[in-house]
């Protein structure tokens, strides 16, 4: 009992909700992630962590970039304690290492410290509830098979996701990895209320899945119990969504539409965050949703998406929806930045100029939808002609042409904006078609339309996979 009571001292250094809370850093900030061992001399863990408790954990709190110290003591190992730390970026660990705790503290274990290492590693999913007390911690260290690396990734941040949203005593979920050439061996530390929570999610069907799925991948996996502890949830880093504002006043709705849109929409597709909010600004640019955008946008910037490729989205949406829908998305955006600290003007993308700019602009068309269109400027009747001209060079020769991104997601954009607007239905079937010659293939575009269906809703939704069918049918 007083190795117990010493690790509820030391991991409790920050202060269930049922949505799931990726932790991330501001625009412009990259998180410093690292697990730290401990190794105390025999029979000494205890009084390390109790001088931790007086040190540490009196200035941690207080230091707005240690986002989360989460930690435990091992039942096999009662010497050693591991520890996954976060901070905002790297100033902010310098920041942590500077204070007087911390430093009180290096001097004070200095004579029962018998071993330390910091391992740095890559954040893959940082996953917790809003709020909430765990006393019961469990580590994973999983060797991926390396050429299933990016598979297994994408599968573990689809069932973290999913569980600390739909399952009531998993309280936080992380994984990370390793850095250079064992990038495929998984670090994970897992937080539950109590162990009848964790007995409870091990038996679900939806870890029974991900196990069954994530094994496949997995050369070993080796699993580390420690002793109970008491680690109060941290709210710092926390990247809070677009439903936290009708919590309060609209708390049903809050709760089925944000579990709807943020875990059941997500763990069903396969898409990449970078590539999910590509979609998801499209369609809403595509269905007028300012308010949506507003909410999303500084999602889309803490997800991975760049300045740069949220300006092209925005851009390239004027030739699809015209200046009277997409001034308002742009205004937005702009604002954003500018609370975000993003330099505008951005550097510039354009790659034409005023005399190839429809020659460029054809040759994009052609690589997207074959050598039937190499010409397409000049066909036409007479009265129209100038429309397919404008099609080469504007539409294609001014946004397609531009950098910032390749043409397969230019399609992919373009058939979001589409599908959302609705009514355009032949327009929709051939940018379908457009999508499938670039790579994007029927799997790829359902999930698309899924990713999409909360934000332009059914019956948008039904419509496009008919025209996925259609393209995929011809």
């Amino acid at each position: 009992m007083k190795i117990f009571a010493l690790v509820i001292l030391f991991v409790s250094l920050l202060a269930g909700a049922s949505f799931a809370y990726p932790v991330f850093a501001p625009e412009g900030k990259n998180l410093k992630v690292h697990w730290a061992v401990l190794e105390a001399k025999q029979g000494k863990m205890s009084e390390m962590a109790a001088i931790s408790a007086r040190t540490v954990a009196k200035f941690t709190p207080h230091e707005s970039g240690s986002y989360s110290l989460y930690g435990g003591i091992d039942k096999d190992n009662p010497d050693l304690m591991r520890i996954l730390e976060i901070y905002e970026d790297e100033a902010a660990y310098q920041v942590h290492r500077d204070s007087e705790g911390f430093k009180a503290f290096i001097s004070e274990r200095e004579p029962i410290l018998e071993g330390l290492k910091i391992l740095p590693v890559d954040p893959v999913i940082l996953e917790q509830k809003e709020s909430g007390t765990g006393k019961c911690v469990y580590m994973t260290l999983v060797e991926v098979k390396p050429e299933c690396l990016n598979e297994f990734k994408a599968l573990i941040t689809r069932e973290m996701t999913r569980a600390i949203a739909q399952e009531t005593g998993v309280l936080g979920l992380f994984a990370t990895s390793e850095q250079g050439a064992r990038n495929n061996f998984i670090h994970t530390l897992e937080i539950y209320t109590d162990e009848e929570s964790r007995t409870k999610y091990l038996a679900s069907s939806g870890y029974k899945s991900y196990r069954e799925e994530a094994d496949k991948f997995i050369v070993s996996r080796k699993a580390f119990e420690n002793y109970p502890a008491n680690i109060v949830l941290s709210k710092k880093g926390l990247h809070l969504n677009m439903m936290t504002e009708f919590r309060q006043t609209d708390p049903e709705f809050a709760k089925f539409f944000g579990s709807f849109v943020y875990n059941e929409v997500p763990s069903q597709t396969k898409l990449d965050p970078r590539t999910r909010y590509m979609a998801i600004i499209a369609a809403l640019m595509g269905c007028q949703g300012l308010d949506e955008f507003r909410a999303i946008l500084p999602e889309a910037l803490d997800s991975g998406l760049t300045p740069s490729e949220c300006k092209e989205i925005i851009y390239q949406g004027t030739a699809y929806l015209g200046i009277g829908r997409t001034r308002g998305f742009l205004t937005i955006a702009n604002e954003i930045f500018a609370e975000k600290g993003i330099t505008l003007p951005l550097p510039d993308s354009s790659t034409t100029t005023p005399e190839n700019r429809i020659e460029k602009g054809n040759d994009a068309q052609v690589r997207i939808f074959g050598e039937g269109m190499r010409g397409f400027q000049n066909s036409g009747s007479e009265e129209t002609r100038h429309i397919n001209r404008w099609l080469a060079g504007n539409c294609f020769g001014d946004y397609y042409t531009r950098k910032g991104l390749n043409l397969r997601e230019r399609e992919l954009i373009t058939f979001c904006y589409i599908a959302a607007q609705g009514g355009c239905e032949p327009q929709l079937t051939a940018h379908a078609k457009g999508n499938m010659n670039m790579g994007n293939d029927k799997a790829f575009l359902i999930d698309v339309v899924s990713q999409c269906l909360p934000y332009i809703g059914y019956p948008r939704s039904l419509n496009a996979l008919t025209c996925i069918n259609k393209a995929a049918g011809e």
